[in-house]
Parts: C-alpha cells; structure tokens; sequence
C-alpha cells in the first residue's frame, strides 16, 4: 500500500506520490491535478466535492462552503441543506475524495498519507488536520509545514550550491514565509512566520470591494448568491492579468451592466493593507533567523496565490532585485510532500537528504507574577527552535500548604498567558508544606509534526500525569469520533463517473445561461454529444466526449470572461510543462 502526500489547500488541493525515482502528481479520471478545497450539497441531497461542488456554489451558495481550512480547530459550524459540518468534517470529505482519486490512479489501497499545513498554524489547527484525515478513514502520522515542502522539491531540483532561501508561500487562504539554509543534503529551516488569515481569497475581496467602491454600489446590501458571483468576477479578473496588462470586471445587477479595468498596479492599491502585513511577515521571519535582505540568495515563490504579477511586483520592490521564476508555484507543495512520502518509506535514491524544521510558537504555562494581580507567561520552548525539541524545568508552591499544582499550558508570543492560545491543562496532588518546598518537573516535549505532550512529576511522591496537548472541542471519546465518521460514511456521494457528469453538465448549463447565438447554439450542441456519450453507457466514450466538452467549455469561459485556465486541468497537453496562458 502506498502512501501519499497531500497539499490540503484552502482552495484548492493536490496529491502526489513517489515512484518510479520521481516524484509524480495524482489526476483523475479527466486528467485534472486538482481538487477544488469546495463542498456542497445539490437538490437531490447528494454530497458534492471538488469542481462539482463549485459550480452548485455558484447558483446555490447556501448550499455550498469553502475555505473552511481557515477555521480548523474552532468551534464554527457550517450548515447546509440543512445539515451541519465541522470545518474537521469538510476537510475529511476533500480528503475522502483524493483518497478515491489517488486509488483509482494508482490501482491500489491508500491507508495512509502525509498532509501538509501552514506553518503558522498552532496546536489546535493541527489537531484538526490530523482528526479529519481519520475521519477520512486514513492514518496521518506526520505532518509537514508547506514552506518546508515546497523548499525540499526546490533543493530537490538543484543540489550542488549553498543557498539561504526565502520561501515565500501565498495560498487561497494563508501566507507562510520561511528561511532556509541549504547545503549539500542538508535541507534546514531556521526562521518561520505567518497569517493564517491572509491569501489570495483576500485579494479577490478587495478587488470586489474596489469595483462596488469605484461604481457606488453597497456591497453590504448585496445578497449572498450576488456577493458570491461578484467574487467570482474578481477572481476571474485577478488571474487575467496573471497573464496580460489589464483586464476588464463585468458584472450585471439588477439589470445593469458595471465594468471597472483593472491593472497590476490598482490590484496593488486596493490590497495595500494587505501588502502592508506581507512585509510585516518577512521582516518577522528575516529578523528571527538574524538576516538582512540582502543575505537572501533566492526567494522562492510557492502556492498558487503566488502566481499573481503582483505578488512578485511587491517582492522585487521589497528585495530590490528581479526575481526569475522557477517551477510552478502552484504545485511546489504537492511535488514536496510527494518527494517526502519517498523519505519516509526509505527509498534508496533519497536516503541521504536531510531535512530539520523548527516550531512556529513559543509555548509556556502560567505563573504568578512579581505583582499578585498580574501572571506572566513563562516560556519553556521559544519559536524556531529545531524540532523536535525537549525542555524541563522544575516549579515549586505558590502558596503555604497548597495541595494541588495546576500547569496551564498556552502557546504563543504574548507575556501576559490571556492573550495567547491556551492549548489545555494537568493538575497533580503534592504534599502539603511551606510554599516554595514542593514542587514539580514539568517537561515539554514538542515532536516534528508541532504536536506537543507535557507531563508532570512530583519529586517527593513520584506521581506523574502525561498530556497530549489538544484543546477540549477536539478531546472525542472513541464513541463520538466512531458517530461523527458513521455519519460522514451514510451519506449520499456520487461515484467519480457521476460527479464528472454533473460538474460538466453544470458548467455547460451556466455558460448556455450566459450566451447567446451561436455560442449559446455550439454550447447546446456540446450539451446533446455529450448526453449521448452518456446515455451510450460505454465508460471509454464518456471519458472522450467530457474531455473534448470540458477543454471547449474552458476554452468558451475564457473567452468570455478573460478566464485563465486552471493550473492542473489538462496539463498533460502542454509538452513543455508550462502553466497554460
């Protein structure tokens, strides 16, 4: 049984495994690399995933949810079709999805995977990873920060010179930057920062808030289903000019036709704030590892927000220097998860590289301040240091006579504890005495996947309590968590073959709504072939007629919406590789 890595994206997701001595890239059925990070629910209660997902989210949106990675590990509830979902459980369908994809391409079993999360993400948001991956019926027994991915299929690439390289990785919903030592094998993180609340869906919301701005229109009065369609034209417009100078925002409402061209240069005004807190980011990462700028001698760009003429725009202003591209950002990640599956089952042509990480959060536990009002976090790991990591110290009574330690443990950069995350608690008896004669020796023990356990030992009478640190939503008892997964596993999913159907069928539906004359007539013709195809039952005609439906359906979009295709949909038809323009 293989085991396979997958870059769970905000928006969108990719999986790859190693073999043959190369790292390769899983597609489905219809040669797509990518899953769509969407869920929804269609009108016959069938639970949607991917593509299919997406284009029922863009006539039904309260029917559909996405860029729920943003709210792993909290409380949130997503309802659909009068369902509800933890972000945990959408997670697990997407990746359920994958699994049955990856199954398929590879004709053999998937139990286990390796997934990989922001770097930024803390204790709680990795959890979450972790029980959705179980609930998708695989085994995650590690982790691996995005950055470190994508600087492993980078040093992958090119072995032979030292490097101090800036990963600069900007998904649909997160932004992670981190410093890399490279040299000969040796693959060594030593500074890392974030925002897990900062991604290309933010770009998209600004250019949508620019267009309501520069043509008066209220975008608070909007209507779901009008604020999500208006995102869609912002983010049709933003990927345009990933390939042209300019382009132009169409979008109808209430009967009327609004249009605003849009530039690299206005992409960057109406995200100024946003820029403004990417700086932040690097200047924090630069300044943790004890580097200037100009000590950098690559800047690697990663995720598939990246891409964006502005986002190497600000960098080159930022580093003042031309950056050359490298690669495709988009599946940096996946290639370097993919190159670490290989690692991990110990294939012989990647035995010898070495890769470290290092921890994204100072962890700590309460303690009582100089003043009795106040308490202060007393940090026993700080951030960057190399994982995985053990430290002990020794904590005696506050009070006389006191009965009971109780360690709170937070993570975090605040001194004051109630300003970090706090992450769970052990208490532990010790005998009674004057304060300050009893005590006890907490030890941290931060593991590679930036999961940490804490126990506690009282010297007098030996007693010890031992805690994987995991914040109480997620404490499931093996009752509930066989409920959730029985739940998850009785409802309604159509087959890969069905859902191709339906996302292509969808998306022909849409565009014949849009056009008119002849291309509203050769999108009707496109709509009878294929249903013949279908109705034909032969599984060899129906994959032919849906490739040549999807990649003239796609070639349509484009045309009218100045839509830049997807990287990962068809790439097998570009012979150099290329991201397709």
């Amino acid at each position: 049984m293989a085991v396979i890595g997958i870059d769970l994206g905000t928006t969108n997701s990719l999986a790859a495994v190693w073999k043959d001595e190369k790292v390769c890239l899983i597609s489905d059925a219809l040669g797509n690399f990518i899953v769509p990070s969407v869920v929804a629910v269609d009108m016959d209660e069938n639970i949607l995933v991917g593509y299919a997902a997406r284009e029922e989210g863009i006539l039904h949106p309260e029917r559909c949810a996405s860029n729920f990675k943003r709210f792993m590990g909290t409380t949130k509830i997503y309802r659909l079709a009068g369902r509800e979902f933890t972000p945990e459980e959408l997670s697990a369908i997407v990746l359920k999805k994958i699994k049955e994809i990856a199954e398929a391409f590879l004709n053999e079993e998937i139990t286990e995977v390796i997934i990989s999360v922001p770097a930024y993400f803390n204790n709680d948001q990795r959890y979450a990873t972790k029980l959705a991956a179980e609930l998708a019926g695989l085994y995650c027994e590690r982790m691996i920060n995005e950055p470190s991915a994508a600087a492993l299929a980078a040093r992958c690439e090119c072995r032979k010179e030292e490097q101090s390289m800036l990963v600069f990785d900007f998904g649909g919903g997160t932004l992670d930057v981190s410093i890399v030592d490279c040299f000969e094998n040796i693959v060594e993180i030593t500074a890392i920062a974030g925002e897990n609340h900062l991604g290309g869906a933010d770009i998209d919301e600004a250019v949508a808030l620019a267009f309501c701005v520069e043509n008066e229109i209220d975008f608070s009065a909007l209507t779901e289903k009008e604020k999500a369609e208006l995102l869609l034209e912002a983010k049709r417009c933003k990927e345009a000019i990933t390939f042209q100078e300019e382009a132009e925002m169409i979008f109808f409402l209430s009967g009327q036709q609004y249009s605003m061209i849009l530039t690299t240069e206005k992409l960057l005004t109406a995200s100024q704030a946003l820029f403004r807190k990417m700086k932040q980011t690097v200047s924090r990462a630069l300044k943790d590892a004890g580097l200037r700028s100009e000590d950098i001698t690559k800047v690697l760009l990663a995720g598939g927000s990246s891409r964006m003429p502005a986002v190497k725009l600000f960098l080159e202003r930022l580093f003042e220097r031309e950056l050359t591209n490298e690669g495709r950002p988009d599946f940096f990640i996946a290639e370097g998860i993919g190159i670490y599956t290989g690692i991990k089952e110990r294939k012989e042509e990647l035995q010898d590289i070495l890769m470290t990480d290092v921890c994204p959060f100072s962890l700590g536990i309460r303690t009582a301040g100089a003043s009795d009002e106040h308490d202060k976090m007393y940090m026993m790991i700080e951030r960057n240091n190399i994982l995985p990591c053990r430290v002990s110290e020794y904590f005696t009574t506050a009070r006389d006579f006191q009965e009971i330690i109780r360690i709170e443990v937070y993570q975090g950069e605040s001194y004051d504890p109630d300003k970090n995350l706090k992450i769970g608690e052990l208490e532990l008896e010790v005998p009674k005495a004057k304060k300050g004669k009893e005590g006890v020796q907490v030890t941290f023990t931060y593991n590679i996947n930036g999961l940490l356990e804490v126990s506690v030992v009282n010297n007098s009478t030996k007693k010890q309590v031992k805690v994987e640190m995991v914040s109480g939503y997620h404490q499931l008892s093996k009752e509930q968590f066989a409920a959730r997964k029985e739940q998850l596993e009785a409802m309604q999913y159509l087959s890969g073959e069905e859902e191709e159907h339906k996302t292509i069928l969808a998306l022909a539906e849409r565009l014949f709504e849009e056009t008119v004359g002849r291309t509203r007539q050769s999108i009707g013709i496109l709509i009878e072939y294929y249903n013949c195809a279908w109705n034909s039952k032969s599984p060899i005609r129906i994959r032919q007629a849906g490739r040549e439906v999807l990649q003239n359906l796609l070639a349509i979009e484009m045309q009218l919406k100045q839509f830049v295709f997807e990287p990962g949909m068809f790439e097998e038809q570009f012979e150099d590789g290329e991201d397709e323009k």
